[in-house]
C-alpha cells in the first residue's frame, strides 16, 4: 500500500510535511528504531526499504524478521498511539526518509482536526497491512496456546461521551452462541463490531490464504481446527483491519461461549466519518490503537512460544488512569445499551 498517504492525506497534509520534513538518507543496515526504545521521530519511507524484526527483550541475536516496510510505510508513529515500541527497525537497501520530530507531529495533531482524521486512518491502514501480510501466510507464525489481548478498553477512554452516544443510536446488539462463527476467513466485513461481553478466538487457516476458496467451497467447517492464536476479550473490534480496506478477512473469528456483540453497519459509519472531521480523529485513532496490540500480540507468536511472555512494559500512572478512564466509558456504553451482568 505504497499509496496510502496520498490516497488519504489532503494537499495541504501533503504540503504541511514536505515544509516541515526532513530529508534522511540510510545506508544498508542502519538503525532506525530500537526495541523498547521510544522513537522520538515519525519517518516516511520515500525510497528503499526497511527491515522490522522482532525479538525478547536481552536476545538481539535471535531477531526474527517480521516485515519488510517499503515506499510509503510509516515508521515510529507508536508514541502517537501510546504504545511501547517492540521491534527493531534497519535499511534492508539504501533507503531516503522523510522524518519529522513526534513533537511537531503531535503539536500539528492537536491544532488541525482534519489532519488528525486523515493521518490516523492513514496510519490504521498501514497497520491492517502489515496485520493482514502476516495473517495470511500463518505458516510464519508458531501456533501453541493463544495469547490474550491486551486490556483493549484503555482505548475507549479516548472517545467522548458524544461519540458513544452516536454509536449506540446506530447498533444492533446481537447474541452470538458458544462455538459459532461470527466472522468467516475469506468473506467480507460488513458492520464495525464491537464485543461486549464473552469471549472470542482468532485463528488463521492453515493452508495459503485463498479467499475464493474459503468463501465458495464451504470450508467453514475445516476451519473448526484450526488452533487459535489469540483470545478477544471485552471492548475487541474484531474483524477491524478488513472493516477499514474492504478485502477479504484472513482470520475467523469464533465465540469460545456466549457472547454479546454490538455490531454498526458500515454505510452508517463510514457517512458519518466523512461529515465529522471530530469524531473520525478520534475513531480512527481507537481503531489504530486496537490493531497495534493485534499486531503486536501476533508479533509475539512469531517467535518461540513464550518468548514474548516478560515484554508487557509495567503500566505508570498514566496508564493506570487511562485504563480506569477507558473502562468507565466501556461501562456508560454498556448502561446506555441496557445491558447488565457483565464482567
Amino acid at each position: 500500500m505504497t499509496d496510502t498517504l496520498l490516497r488519504v492525506l489532503s494537499n495541504a497534509d501533503l504540503d504541511w510535511m514536505i515544509a516541515h520534513g526532513e530529508h534522511q538518507p540510510l545506508a544498508v543496515g542502519q538503525s532506525v528504531l530500537y526495541p523498547h526504545r521510544v522513537p522520538d521521530r515519525m519517518s516516511l519511507v520515500i525510497d528503499g526499504s526497511l527491515g522490522e524484526s522482532t525479538a525478547a527483550q536481552g536476545a538481539v541475536d535471535e531477531a526474527v524478521l517480521v516485515d519488510e516496510l517499503g515506499q510509503g510505510e510509516l515508521v515510529g508513529f507508536s508514541p502517537l498511539l501510546n504504545a511501547p515500541n517492540l521491534t527493531a527497525v534497519k535499511a534492508l537497501k539504501s533507503t531516503l526518509l522523510l522524518s519529522l520530530t513526534i513533537a511537531q507531529v503531535q503539536a500539528k495533531l492537536a491544532e488541525d482536526v482534519a489532519f488528525a482524521a486523515h493521518l490516523y486512518h492513514a496510519i490504521a491502514l498501514q497497520l491492517a497491512d502489515r496485520l493482514r501480510r502476516i495473517l495470511e501466510h500463518p505458516d510464519r507464525v508458531r501456533f501453541g496456546d493463544e495469547r490474550s489481548s491486551g486490556d483493549v478498553l484503555t482505548v475507549f477512554g479516548e472517545l467522548r461521551d458524544s461519540d458513544i452516544d452516536w454509536l449506540t443510536s446506530f447498533g444492533q446488539i446481537k447474541t452470538i452462541p458458544a462455538g459459532r462463527v461470527l466472522q468467516q476467513a475469506g468473506r467480507p466485513v460488513e458492520s464495525l463490531t464491537i464485543l461486549l461481553d464473552g469471549q472470542l478466538a482468532m485463528s488463521a487457516p492453515q493452508d495459503t490464504f485463498n479467499p475464493l476458496a474459503l468463501c465458495f467451497l464451504g470450508l467453514e467447517n475445516s476451519t473448526r481446527d484450526q488452533s487459535a492464536f489469540a483470545t478477544l476479550s471485552q471492548g475487541s473490534m474484531p474483524g477491524i483491519i478488513s472493516f477499514l480496506d474492504f478485502r477479504p478477512l484472513p482470520v475467523t473469528v469464533r465465540s469460545l461461549g456466549e457472547a454479546l456483540v454490538f455490531a454498526v453497519p458500515r454505510p452508517t459509519l463510514a457517512t458519518k466519518l466523512q461529515v465529522d472531521d471530530s469524531f473520525a480523529s478520534r475513531f480512527y485513532r481507537v481503531v489504530a490503537m486496537q490493531i497495534m496490540e493485534q499486531l503486536q500480540t501476533v508479533g509475539m507468536r512469531l517467535m518461540e512460544p513464550g518468548a514474548g511472555a516478560d515484554l508487557d512494559d509495567e503500566l505508570d500512572l498514566d496508564d493506570l488512569n487511562q485504563v480506569s478512564e477507558g473502562a468507565k466509558k466501556f461501562s456508560w456504553m454498556l448502561a446506555q445499551l441496557g445491558v447488565n451482568g457483565h464482567g
